[in-house]
Order: C-alpha cells, then sequence, then structure tokens
C-alpha cells in the first residue's frame, strides 16, 4: 500500500479498526466482538390512508423505515424482497448509524419504472419526498425500469445507502457524517495518486464521473471535482444544461452532492453479493473499457488480472470508503 494511502486512512474514522483496510466482497469480521445493540430501528411493510398526493400532509409516519407499496402493479414477491433487504440494512448497521436512522423517517416506495408526475402515483411520490415534515427522505426501487426488476437484485441496499447519506448522516454536524466526507476525499485524492501508479506501469487508470449525481452541487473548480469529471458537465442529448450536475426531481431539495452516497451504495451491493450488484456505475477506465466488478475492494491486487486492477474494485482508492463501510454498515454482519 503506498504512503499516501497510509497517510489519510488514519483521517478517515477515528478509532476504526484497521483489520479492514484490505477490503473484500464480503465483510471483514472486526477482531473484537460487536457492540451490544440496544437500538431498533422499526421497518414498516404499510402506512394507512397515504397513498395520494391530496393524503400527504395528514400522513402519519413514525421514525423508521418505511417501504410501501407506491404503484398498483407491484406484487406481494416484489415486496417481501424489499422488506428483508430494508431490515438487514438496519440490523447489520452499527449502534451509532441506528440511532441516527431512529432520528428520522424514510421511505422506499417501489413502483414499475420512474415516476410520471402527471400520474397520480408519480405525483403521490414527489409531494412525499418534498414534504419533509412528514418524511426525511423518498427513494425508489423498479420492478420494471428498462427490463429489469431491482427487487430480485441488491439495489433497495443502495438506495438505503444513498438516503442515509442524503438525509441521516448529518454532514459535518456528526461523526458520521464527517468519517463519510473525509473517506469520500480521500477517495478523490488517491483517484489521482492511483492514475499515477497506472501510468508508470502503462496500465489503464480508473474514473469517476460525478455528473450524473452531482445535484447542481459541484464545485466550479476542476480541481475540486473527482478525476473524470468535466467542468463544466455537459448535457447528454436531450438534457437540460446543467453545469454543476444534473438535479434530480426527488432529491432536488435536499441539496446535496449525491455522489457519495450513490458510491457508497454500490460498493454496499458489491460486498453484500457480487453476484447481483449493480456494478460500477459511473465507474470507468481511462482508455475508454468498462470498470470490471471483481477484486477485493481496496487491496491493491487482482490475482490473474494485475493489469486490470486499476480499473476494478481491488484499486486502493476505493479502501477509505471500505473501512467506513466495514466499520459502520457490517458491524454486525454475521
Amino acid at each position: 500500500m503506498n504512503r499516501l494511502l497510509l497517510a489519510i486512512l488514519p483521517l478517515v474514522i477515528t478509532g476504526c479498526n484497521n483489520s479492514s483496510s484490505n477490503g473484500s466482497n464480503t465483510t471483514t469480521k472486526p477482531s473484537t466482538k460487536p457492540t451490544t445493540q440496544t437500538t431498533v430501528v422499526k421497518v414498516f411493510p404499510s402506512v394507512e390512508n397515504c397513498s395520494t398526493a391530496a393524503d400527504v400532509p395528514n400522513c402519519a409516519l413514525e421514525k423508521g423505515v418505511y417501504v410501501l407499496k407506491t404503484g398498483s402493479a407491484v406484487t406481494d414477491e416484489q415486496h417481501q424482497r424489499v422488506i428483508t433487504q430494508a431490515k438487514n440494512f438496519v440490523n447489520w448497521a452499527s449502534e451509532p448509524v441506528r440511532q441516527q436512522l431512529n432520528q428520522k423517517t424514510l421511505v422506499i416506495g417501489i413502483m414499475k419504472d420512474q415516476p410520471d408526475v402527471e400520474a397520480g402515483e408519480g405525483q403521490f411520490v414527489i409531494a412525499l419526498s418534498q414534504a419533509k415534515k412528514i418524511a426525511d427522505g423518498v427513494e425508489l426501487v423498479y420492478t420494471n425500469i428498462d427490463g429489469s426488476d431491482e427487487t430480485q437484485g441488491s439495489t433497495t441496499y443502495q438506495k438505503l445507502m444513498q438516503l442515509f447519506d442524503y438525509y441521516v448522516d448529518e454532514n459535518q454536524n456528526h461523526a458520521l457524517g464527517q468519517g463519510l466526507n473525509n473517506a469520500y476525499s480521500s477517495f478523490k485524492q488517491l483517484l489521482i495518486t492511483q492514475d499515477s501508479e497506472a501510468k508508470l506501469n502503462n496500465h489503464e487508470a480508473l474514473r469517476f464521473d460525478e455528473c450524473p449525481y452531482g445535484n447542481g452541487q459541484l464545485s466550479t473548480s476542476k480541481n475540486d471535482r473527482a478525476l473524470g469529471t468535466e467542468t463544466p458537465c455537459k448535457p447528454e442529448e436531450g438534457e437540460d444544461l446543467a453545469p454543476n450536475g444534473v438535479e434530480d426531481p426527488i432529491h432536488a431539495i435536499s441539496g446535496v452532492n449525491m455522489n457519495p452516497g450513490s458510491l457508497l451504495g454500490l460498493m454496499y451491493e458489491y460486498k453484500v453479493d457480487p453476484k447481483i450488484n449493480e456494478g460500477g456505475g459511473e465507474l470507468s477506465g481511462s482508455k475508454g473499457n468498462e470498470f470490471k466488478n471483481i477484486g477485493n475492494i481496496g487491496s491493491g491486487k487482482l490475482d490473474g488480472n494485475s493489469h486490470e486492477m486499476f480499473i476494478s474494485w481491488a484499486n486502493p482508492a476505493f479502501a477509505p470508503l471500505n473501512i467506513y463501510l466495514d466499520t459502520y454498515f457490517f458491524a454486525n454482519k454475521k
């Protein structure tokens, strides 16, 4: 592991268990027994009288995580799969994470595909996402998005991780938010370091495009953006100008850069089950090749494919984020 990485890791999380620094696609067990859990985070499968935009002001939601059928075509089996993953998420989490989750109301809505703001289901989702006195954050899991049923994969974990970053960790006002900010900043610094090392070995380097999840919050300075992010962001064909990152209709009100939570969610999925995770998202190779969805996270080694190490999860740039996940979100996964 290079000197810069060793220098950065202690800044990521105070008191982290360093045994997880090599990373893994399965959770590294801590050297000590998990802390006794006293906080129970409830996962609710439904709520009465809360299904239309007109209902939202009077929706009586408690603190915890709601998994709701926000679309009419959702089956009981699809609903149950998402509930199971939501329960895993809260049960595997550390006590500090549970305590924070229990101060918020989060909603995972299940629907066929992206909400139509002109239709009743879409209007309900948008209204609920904007009613911060009712629900702190809303995310969606789709049953038929581009022909894919996300309930059969591990997307729910990613969406919950995003909600945690956007609405729960309190950013710089809580150790959880500070830890994630430090880990993500270290990731961006290490992208540059690993780029230099890849060039020395004549290998393809890693890039990360922050524009799709920038949510209008990216810095106007190129130096503050992740390696691989244009300044300003260029719109795709048919999209509106979004120089500081595409704004999300559900999360625009949050005023947060969505990239830390999005990337952490992808890593969370991979650690749970690399066979059904989404993949690398906005990660790619500097020469245009796709990100390789393989490797022990942050290990710096890729057996049999050393030339692809830099564009896989084995890239040491992921180590700070991996430590954060192991410390706070897989503390009780057996």
